[in-house]
């Protein structure tokens, strides 16, 4: 099996989107395929059999055209993007140049102003519309062809049957029946002119809507320091020793190996104040160094940094369809064909009781074209890309879109301990021993790379070592004026015939050859914002659970801390995992390899970008900077994007609601259908855009 993604070209509303989908499920060798308006992009999962080619001849069968979504056709794909743009703007700056006289001769006529009325020769009319209507206007009677042909009915449809109705009936007019006086060539001019000016403001919309991507391409690096000079950041590789300094972008992924400054993280986090970083600590791509130059070792290159994997998982959100979107899909199945029955009645029953074949043209003309449907198919895919536009600029990645909605119906929140409600750091808590002690410990764990030696701190100058030497697994052993001390676990100090006590505590003992000197106690250290982040989540109705493989006493000490409704200690990854799944509406929050199977068994799984790329790649939502109070921005943002999608179904059908019985009796200018059709579009994508705006509690 393999998934690609395909840029598809030629979609005009929702019923192009079931009609490309369509075409790809047919084919026995895909097992999925994704298809989104708003983006204009297929994700398809298929049998590897199945080459790029085969795909796009379904696509293109389906009549539309399809361009794979990879690196290497980007340039392919930005400049078809470019071109069909430029063509969009002209048909729009022509279609209006030749559809001003008309309108302006109408509008005149209106309030009895005569200067224009030369304008109203039907010859004229005839040479200013001919070239709207099947030049201009071609698109839609292609899209109308190949959507018939595909036993569907879509936008296209609708736009090339009410203007073509508008045209003819006003050919026939003024041909052969002889009247000059009531043609409606500019009826069909204003809709064409109106529908493309709908296009293209939705295309202009839509690109707005990637400027959280397009602002995370813009904040990564081009070249980098290494200590032999500088090089292009594709040409660094994985192990490389890279210099940031002071003022710089951090370039790549890196761990620092000499140094130490203050970090600027606010466009991956949505935190201003800057971190404090050292010797092992972690350095996510596009972070700003504030002060001071450090050394940093690359532990991921161009393709799979922080960056590269943000904008992939954005993709892929954007793409992916949430469940919500099924009911948009099963509407716009049955929504034309019921508007062109509509349509046809409206016909009929007005020239039976009116007796004007023309009154009668024009009201299902303006039923045909204020139904088209183009709204429905944008209110979720628009509400959707703001939606993670706005948890990426606040340090969330959505990879699944699925969790914008099932996130605001979580009920049961599990969290895993180590590296979530705690640090994964630990404190010095209680230590035995005196201040010269202290010093010695300080003086020896200064040297060691263990995660408890940089707990141990001493305010004052430290001893001079000799003979250090790492004992491996049980800690160290140096030499302070020629007498000799370890610091270690029991196995050492067992090792050198030193008896401790037993004990369930993390400690570090001090001890020369014949004396235990000290023991130093350690605990875990709890994220500064779990307390509240727990007490915010349970106000709001929701159970808090821990999940962890930790023994039960120091489980129910942290559980006591931070005020948990329930804890489960001891728990192999299975049992986490068995525990989420057999829970309904769960979110499960970890950073672990041994929290992927839990994290991906769970209604809504939120990772922590501080932990394992497997955690990652198993959430639906990384959490940049590990900070656990962004799981109520989860929350927030969840609740939302889904009330954005309803405003849109709303704005979606309260033009259709309003328009259809307004036309269908004749009370609504096919004119100003076309004006509210496009505007349905238009007010969906900006209420969409809103969105991307919004402040977070």
């Amino acid at each position: 099996m393999r998934s690609q993604s395909f840029v598809i070209t030629g979609m005009t509303c929702a019923n192009c989107v079931n009609t490309v989908s369509k075409a790809l499920n047919k084919s026995d060798k895909i097992v999925d395929a994704t298809v989104n308006l708003a983006t204009e992009k297929a994700k398809v999962l298929a049998e590897d059999s199945l080459s790029d080619a085969d795909i796009i001849a379904l696509v293109e069968g389906a009549g539309y055209g399809a361009i794979v979504n990879d690196k290497a056709h980007q340039e392919k794909i930005a400049a078809d993007a470019l071109k069909r743009a430029k063509r969009l703007r002209l048909s729009f700056v022509i279609s209006v140049i030749l559809t001003a006289p008309l309108l302006l001769a109408m509008l005149f006529d209106l309030f009895n102003v005569h200067a224009l009325m030369f304008l109203h020769h039907p010859v004229l009319q005839l040479i200013l519309a001919t070239p709207v209507q099947f030049i201009i206007g071609s698109r839609f009677y292609v899209g109308a062809f190949h959507a018939l042909k595909n036993k569907s009915a879509n936008m296209d449809v609708l736009v090339a049957l009410g203007t073509t109705v508008a045209y003819f009936s006003s050919l026939i007019l003024a041909v052969f029946m002889g009247q000059t006086n009531a043609l409606n060539f500019e009826s069909a001019m204003v809709i064409i002119t109106l529908v493309i000016m709908g296009k293209l403001l939705e295309h202009n919309a839509k690109e707005r809507t990637t400027n959280a991507i397009t602002g995370l391409m813009s904040s990564r690096a081009t070249t980098v320091h290494t200590e032999n000079g500088e090089m292009p950041i594709e040409n660094v590789k994985i192990g490389q020793i890279v210099r940031i300094f002071a003022g710089e972008k951090v370039p790549l992924d890196t761990k620092i190996i000499r140094g130490m400054a203050s970090f600027d993280e606010s466009h991956l986090t949505g935190e201003s104040l800057p971190v404090v970083k050292s010797v092992n600590d972690a350095l996510f791509e596009g972070a700003i160094n504030l002060d001071s130059e450090i050394f940093a070792e690359v532990v991921r290159d161009v393709n799979d940094s922080t960056i590269s994997r943000m904008v992939e998982m954005m993709s892929e959100a954007q793409s992916s369809k949430p469940n919500i979107q099924k009911l948009a899909d099963k509407i716009s199945n049955i929504f034309v064909p019921i508007v062109l029955a509509v349509a046809l009645i409206t016909f009929v029953l007005t020239w039976i009781f009116t007796g004007v074949l023309l009154t009668a043209i024009m009201h299902a003309v303006a039923t045909l074209v204020i139904a088209c449907p183009c709204a429905l198919g944008l209110a979720t895919p628009t509400a959707v890309i703001s939606g993670t536009g706005l948890a990426a600029k606040n340090g969330l990645l959505v990879k699944n879109a699925n969790a914008l909605e099932l996130a605001n119906s979580v009920k049961t929140v599990f969290f895993d301990k180590t590296g979530t409600i705690t640090t994964g750091e630990f404190e010095l808590t209680h230590f035995t021993g005196s201040d010269e002690n202290l010093k010695i410990l300080a003086s020896l764990e200064a040297r060691s790379n263990h995660p408890l030696a940089k707990s141990v701190k001493f305010d004052g100058d430290l001893y001079d070592l000799t003979n250090l030497s790492e004992l491996a697994g049980r800690g160290l052993t140096a030499e302070i004026a020629a007498k000799k001390y370890y610091a270690g676990n029991a196995k050492l100090m067992s090792d050198i015939n030193i008896k401790v006590p037993e004990t369930t505590d993390t400690v570090i003992y001090l001890a020369t050859s014949d004396e235990l000197l000290a023991t130093a106690t350690f605990s875990s250290t709890i994220k500064p914002e779990a307390v509240q982040t727990i007490e915010q989540l349970k106000s709001r109705g929701l159970t808090t659970i821990m999940l962890t493989g930790d023994n039960e006493i120091s489980a129910r000490k942290i559980q006591a801390e931070v005020r948990l409704d329930d804890v489960k200690a001891e728990l192999s990854p299975e049992e986490k995992a068995k525990i989420v799944q057999n829970t309904e509406h769960s979110m499960m929050i970890g950073d672990g390899i041994n929290d992927a199977i839990a994290l991906a068994s769970s209604s809504v799984g939120l990772a922590m970008a501080t932990g394992s790329d497997i955690a990652m790649e198993a959430g639906d939502v990384t959490i940049i900077g590990g900070k656990i109070h962004k799981i109520l921005d989860v929350l927030e943002i969840s609740h939302k994007t889904m009330l954005k999608i309803k405003q849109n179904y709303f704005w979606a059908f309260f033009y259709n609601i309003i328009g259809i019985p307004l036309a269908a009796f004749g009370l609504l200018n096919p004119m100003i259908a076309a004006a509210a059709m496009s505007l349905s579009s238009v007010s969906v994508i900006l209420n969409s855009l809103l969105l991307t705006r919004a402040k977070l509690k």
